[in-house]
């Protein structure tokens, strides 16, 4: 009895518990399926880090302009008659007895540690800071337009991703339908085989359909696990979530011309706008590579320590202030090829630019006219569907007052089946199909704040399977 009494007070404990795991699974909507995926695609974080690099490249090339302060020590230890009375000088430590000629000219070894404080300031070093500062700011803007690109198309991979899970989804309901379906078909042969009123064929005619269907159930439920996985991917999550796909495959269509489709996506495509930037930083190249014939200045003060025993002592002290002024007249016509070679990387710059302009109007092209095949599909598959539904009506009314054969039921429902799948891959094709042209005239973008939903935290969204259970 009290063992009893335990089991209910641990059921009554656990119920709540068991009990919500189906009423607490989290659906998943476009919205917030793109949500996620911006917030974690490796892809894009590896953008949003080339972006971070690009930003800290023009901070190194604004150091240019910043003074250099170096510290040094070094020691030596030396015989040589120069550097020995040198050493002594700066340590403060040469006296008069030094002067021996034979001391000067073989002087006992002499320890030196040396400190030295530098300070460099550039004046004008030739103009390549101030040209690799304009190369770092394009450059850098050419790196946030292809992050912004690399964002575009995991959006549409997204969308596509959705698109295919909801029709996957479809798909598995469309099969179990049929499969209904096929399961009469085959009661209904079965029936009439009883009375006499057909033949043995038709009711093992209809059976091997029924088989022929529960096979393309199991596929359309491997299909919708392989959909929500490929989803999973592309949203930077772990394949094993789980979601409750929702929404449908509607299409919202924006009518336009395509040559103005083309020019708007040349005046908008990121990737475009970050070709131009990279032609900009090829003339800013050509710069670069000309202010070898530019002067050099820069000042620069020194302060040394120099000691006989210790590191960083003091023995001696000293200063040195200067400038320094470089101008090359000769370089073996290095410089000349430096710029010959800049201007030729112009030039591949500027002839990859004319192809990529070339290729996003053949993209522009292509998805405007795979939309316009999808929509027409559209067009046809529902006028189709409507009629095999009717025709398989009036089969399966004849066939039940023996006017037809089963293999006529059986041809209409296969054409039924393929009709609305062909109707259900044409929603799909569409749907992505009018993704794609948002690609393609670089306009795509994540739907409004207000479609999105409140998305949950991580430990909830997902954390119950997608309602694929095995019949």
């Amino acid at each position: 009895m009290k063992g009893l009494k335990v089991i209910v007070l641990v059921s009554v404990f656990l119920l709540p518990f068991l009990g919500n795991g189906r009423a607490e699974e989290k659906a998943l909507t476009l919205a917030q399926a793109i949500e996620l995926a911006l917030q974690k695609n490796p892809t894009l974080k590896a953008a949003d880090y080339s972006v971070e690099a690009s930003k800290a490249k023009i901070g190194g090339a604004r150091s240019g302009l910043l003074p250099r302060i170096d510290l040094y020590e070094g020691f030596t230890r030396t015989n040589n008659p120069m550097l020995a009375v040198g050493s002594k000088l700066n340590q403060e430590a040469f006296s008069s007895i030094d002067f021996v000629l034979s001391k000067l000219n073989n002087p006992s070894p002499i320890n030196n540690f040396n400190t030295q404080f530098i300070f460099t300031q550039p004046i004008f070093d030739q103009g390549k800071t101030w040209v690799g500062i304009r190369q770092a700011k394009i450059g850098s803007q050419a790196t946030q337009e292809e992050r912004m690109r690399v964002k575009q198309e995991l959006i549409f991979e997204v969308i596509k991703s959705y698109s295919q899970a909801i029709r996957a989804r479809e798909d598995l309901t469309l099969a179990q339908k049929t499969e209904t379906m096929a399961a009469a078909h085959v009661k209904l042969a079965e029936d009439l085989f009883q009375t006499g009123q057909t033949v043995k064929s038709d009711v093992l005619s209809a059976q091997v359909r029924l088989s022929e269907i529960k096979e393309m159930v199991i596929q359309a439920r491997n299909g919708v696990k392989i959909t929500h996985a490929s989803l999973n991917k592309v949203m930077g999550m772990d394949q094993n979530e789980g979601f409750e796909i929702q929404g449908d495959l509607a299409c919202t269509r924006e009518e336009g011309d395509l040559n103005a489709l083309i020019a708007e996506a040349l005046e908008k495509r990121p990737d475009l706008l970050a070709m131009n930037n990279y032609v900009k930083n090829g003339r800013e190249g050509v710069r670069m590579a000309k202010t070898n014939y530019l002067p050099n200045f820069h000042l620069m003060a020194q302060y040394d320590f120099n000691d006989r025993n210790e590191a960083w002592g003091s023995e001696g002290e000293s200063w040195t202030v200067g400038g320094i002024f470089q101008f090359n007249f000769f370089d073996g016509l290095s410089s000349a090829y430096k710029v010959k070679e800049s201007n030729a990387v112009l030039r591949q710059l500027t002839s990859q630019q004319e192809e990529l302009m070339s290729s996003i109007e053949l993209e522009v092209r292509e998805a405007f006219h795979r939309r316009e095949e999808a929509d027409e599909r559209m067009k046809v598959v529902n006028g189709a569907m409507a009629q095999a539904e009717e025709s398989l009506r009036i089969v399966e009314d004849r066939y039940k007052v023996g006017l037809s054969r089963m293999i006529e039921v059986l041809d209409n429902e296969v054409a039924l089946t393929k009709t609305k799948r062909n109707h259900l891959y044409a929603l799909c094709d569409l749907k992505v199909a009018c993704a794609q042209l948002d690609l393609a005239r670089g306009v795509i973008i994540p739907p409004p704040e207000r479609e999105r939903g409140k998305l949950d935290t991580e430990e909830e969204v997902g954390s119950e399977p997608v309602q694929t259970t095995d019949n």
